[in-house]
C-alpha cells in the first residue's frame, strides 16, 4: 500500500497555510474596531469639549462629527466584507482539516493493518517452527 505521509505533509501545510490567511483576517478585523472604538471615543471627548467651549465652535464641530460618522460608516462596511470573509476562510479551513484528518486515519488504518498482517507472518512462522519442532520430537521418540 501507498505512504500517505507525503499527502499528510501537504495537506498539514494546507491547513497551516489557511490558518495563517484567517489570523491575518481577524487581525485586521482587531485594528478595525480599535479604529473605530477610538473614533468614537474621539468624537465624545471633541463633542465636550465643543460645549465647555461655547456656541461659536458649533460651526466647526458639525462638520467634523459628520465626517467621523462617515468614517465609522465605512470602518463599519468594512468589518462586515471582512466578517463574511472571515466566515470563508473557517469553512475553507474546516474542510482542509477536515480532509487531513481523513487522509490521517487511512494512513492509522493501513499502518494497523500491515502490522496485523506482519503479525500474522509472524505468528505463522514460530507456528509451523514450533509444529516442525514437535514433528521432529515425536520423530526421535518413535525411532
Amino acid at each position: 500500500m501507498a505512504d500517505l505521509n507525503p499527502l499528510i505533509r501537504v495537506r498539514k501545510h494546507a491547513v497551516e497555510q489557511k490558518q495563517k490567511v484567517l489570523s491575518d483576517l481577524y487581525r485586521k478585523a482587531e485594528i478595525l474596531e480599535g479604529e473605530r472604538a477610538a473614533l468614537i471615543e474621539d468624537l465624545e471627548t471633541e463633542g465636550l469639549k465643543m460645549h465647555e467651549m461655547g456656541v461659536q465652535m458649533l460651526s466647526y464641530f458639525g462638520p467634523y462629527s459628520e465626517a467621523v460618522k462617515e468614517r465609522i460608516e465605512a470602518i463599519d462596511k468594512n468589518l462586515k466584507t471582512l466578517e463574511a470573509r472571515i466566515q470563508i476562510a473557517q469553512d475553507d479551513m474546516t474542510r482542509a482539516f477536515s480532509d487531513l484528518k481523513k487522509v490521517e486515519i487511512v494512513q492509522d488504518r493501513r499502518e494497523e493493518a500491515e502490522e496485523k498482517a506482519q503479525n500474522k507472518k509472524e505468528s505463522d512462522t514460530l507456528d509451523a517452527i514450533a509444529i516442525e519442532g514437535h514433528r521432529r520430537k515425536m520423530q526421535e521418540e518413535e525411532e
